[in-house]
């Protein structure tokens, strides 16, 4: 049974209730699959200091103007 996109909630859930028992099965692992998928992995917290020793150079003139902006200065 195949359904397309135009199809509104009252006939999907119709549509389920007429799966056999193994198509049942086999939706309701994808659908959880894809639900598991989606959810977004909780953001670790971050921790001060770690990107220390990370610059090893800076130029002498790196606050100083640029040239490219005197016009607006």
């Amino acid at each position: 049974m195949e359904l397309t996109a135009q199809v509104g909630f009252e006939e999907l859930l119709q549509a389920v209730k007429k799966l056999s028992p193994e198509e049942k099965q086999s939706l309701q692992a994808v659908l959880s699959t894809e639900t598991a998928a989606e959810k977004p992995e909780p953001a670790k917290e971050r921790k001060f200091g770690t990107m220390k020793g990370l610059v090893t150079y800076m130029a002498d003139d790196f606050d100083a103007p640029l040239d490219d902006f005197k016009d607006y200065m």
